[in-house]
């Protein structure tokens, strides 16, 4: 236990193994009130490591001398144990404490969008409401019903990670896509608070097809863009990713996503992560929210392999980095073969150069594809009637004279079975739901890449054939 041989002991008392950082005096206080009772003290092994010891004096007389009997016990274990269930309990009533306070504002966060969904629907009752007022109303039940599901979302998805439910789906993506399709969501959102909104691609669109879960990584950077969104009324809001070299064989994808916003300070950045942490507490008071958003990312990130980081200055806004592997998609697309039939596609776009585009594509592919071109919804439909071996209808959602919807709507009615695929530069939720809605069996963003295109082409061309 202490180092020393049993000849050495026998020379030594228990007060000449003190440790150099023991007060004296209550060292002193132990040594004058051994009465069995056990002291707790600091000493010092021969190789002038310390350890906690219990010492235990018990006076004695042998041949009327006084002497002492001292038994000396190691209890380094035992005080490490009992630090480590004070800390342990302290965490224990901070984590009640924070729940405590997450399930008040879960209360509240819940009962604001409940309050405008049943006070608003009771006004609908009104027969005398008029149409305006009918339809703030509506649209402001659709705003709660909207904000009381992210909520929801929000409690199963911290509910899934914490029990472990969660996988990685490793997919492939075309990241340029995958961001693009976010900007445009987020730029409404961006326009409206008058904030401008930049992405930044850091490679060209091939080598930006990669392997990650495409779900997780939407809610990682979803949830920076909103918070981006919450914490920025002047300045802008950059996202987008570099590839960044490691000293291992895989470089890492970066991205990030930058903001002119109020910054946190410095002693909060190490917590900002944690469920129900201060700073999301304060946060969450200001501008809503349940405050899990960016525990939620951070775990997320951790599934693909990855981290989240934070660079931030109170008062001049936060960077946040999420550094993921950079896993490319290295192989030739390659369109499965037409069994040599001739397949005939309907392009309806008024963009000469977009039609040039998508017909040039389509050439390089090794099937033999008849393509034919309308320039409206009017010419569309025409050419549909006069030939009818139109096997795929590429149609534009924005043309004139008769708009995208309007004839995809007649000519299902027509010919149900041909396929129309979607195409537009806006893709917003709500055009994706006025197309399908309209009979579309698909929709693609512009600009409308190689990857995307062979894609549709199997899909719609290929699914009898084996």
């Amino acid at each position: 236990m202490s180092g020393y041989s049993e000849k050495e002991l026998l020379k030594m008392t228990v007060f000449d193994m003190k440790a150099k950082n023991q007060n004296h005096i209550s060292f002193y206080n132990s040594k004058t009130n051994m009465e069995g009772k056990p002291m707790q003290v600091n000493l010092e092994k021969k190789d002038g490591t310390e350890f906690f010891a219990e010492v235990v004096g018990n006076k004695i007389k042998i041949d009327n001398q006084e002497l002492v009997m001292g038994t000396v016990r190691d209890i380094t274990e035992k005080i490490k144990a009992e630090q480590n269930l004070i800390i342990a309990k302290e965490r224990a009533e901070e984590s009640d404490r924070l729940k405590t306070e997450f399930l008040n504002n879960m209360s509240h966060e819940i009962r604001t969008p409940m309050n405008g969904i049943l006070g608003f629907s009771k006004f609908l009752d009104d027969p005398n409401l008029g149409d305006k007022k009918q339809k703030y109303y509506v649209n402001i039940i659709q705003n709660s019903g909207n904000q009381l599901m992210r909520i929801i979302d929000d409690i199963l998805e911290i509910s899934r990670l914490e029990t472990k439910q969660v996988i990685a789906q490793n997919k492939e993506i075309c990241l340029n896509d995958f961001l693009l399709e976010l900007f445009s969501i987020f730029d409404v959102k961006a326009k409206e608070n008058k904030t401008p909104l930049y992405l930044k691609k850091g490679l060209a669109d091939k080598e930006s097809t990669i392997l990650t879960d495409a779900t997780k990584l939407n809610k990682i950077l979803s949830n920076l863009l909103e918070n981006a969104l919450k914490f920025t009324s002047e300045g802008f809001i950059e996202f987008g990713y570099t590839v960044v070299e490691t000293f291992h064989q895989t470089p890492n994808l970066q991205i990030y996503v930058k903001d002119t916003g109020i910054g946190i300070k410095p002693e909060k950045q190490e917590v900002i992560f944690e469920r129900f942490s201060q700073e999301e507490k304060e946060i969450s008071l200001k501008v809503g929210g349940l405050g899990l958003g960016l525990s939620i990312a951070k775990e997320n990130a951790e599934l693909l392999g990855g981290k989240i980081t934070l660079k931030s200055e109170k008062g001049k806004g936060s960077t946040f980095l999420v550094t993921i592997p950079y896993k490319p998609a290295h192989h030739k697309i390659n369109i499965n073969k037409l069994s040599g039939e001739k397949k005939t596609i309907l392009i309806v776009e008024d963009e000469e150069v977009n039609h040039l585009y998508i017909e040039t594509l389509l050439e390089e592919m090794e099937a033999e594809i008849v393509t034919l071109h309308a320039k409206n919804g009017k010419e569309a439909i025409e050419l549909c009637k006069r030939n009818k071996e139109i096997n795929l209808i590429l149609m534009d959602l924005k043309i004139p004279k008769m708009d995208g919807f309007e004839a995809t709507s007649i000519i299902k009615k027509m010919f149900p079975v041909i396929p129309v695929v979607a195409q537009t530069a806006y893709s917003t939720k709500a055009d994706k739901d006025k197309a399908f809605k309209s009979g579309c069996d698909d929709f693609i963003s512009k600009p409308i890449t190689e990857k995307t295109l062979h894609a549709i082409i199997n899909k719609y061309l290929l699914q009898n054939h084996d």
